[in-house]
C-alpha cells in the first residue's frame, strides 16, 4: 500500500459490481482527509485506466493511492465521447 496523506483523499477500498448493462464497474472508496467517504462508480474504460495509472495488478493494489488518478481516470472516459 502507498504511503497514506492526511491532506489528500485516498482510495480505501474497491469492489466490482454489476452495472445497469450488465457490465462490470469498480465502485471505488475514497476516503477525505476529514474521515468522510464517498462511492464512485467507474465503468470499463474508467477502471483499466486507473489500473494502469496506480500500476496495479490487483484491486487491492489500487488502496491508498490519490483520488486525483480516480478524477483523471474518470476524464480519459469521459473524454472518448467528445468530437475532435
Amino acid at each position: 500500500m502507498n504511503e497514506p496523506s492526511t491532506k489528500q483523499a485516498q482510495i480505501k477500498g474497491v469492489r466490482v459490481a454489476a452495472a445497469h448493462d450488465g457490465d462490470a464497474e469498480l465502485i471505488v472508496l475514497v476516503e477525505y482527509g476529514n474521515g468522510g467517504t464517498s462511492e464512485v462508480a467507474l465503468d470499463q474504460m474508467a477502471s483499466s485506466t486507473l489500473m494502469e495509472k496506480c500500476n496495479a495488478q490487483t484491486l487491492q493494489e489500487l488502496e491508498g493511492h490519490s483520488w486525483e488518478k480516480v478524477r483523471e481516470s474518470l476524464l480519459v472516459s469521459f473524454n472518448r465521447f467528445q468530437k475532435q
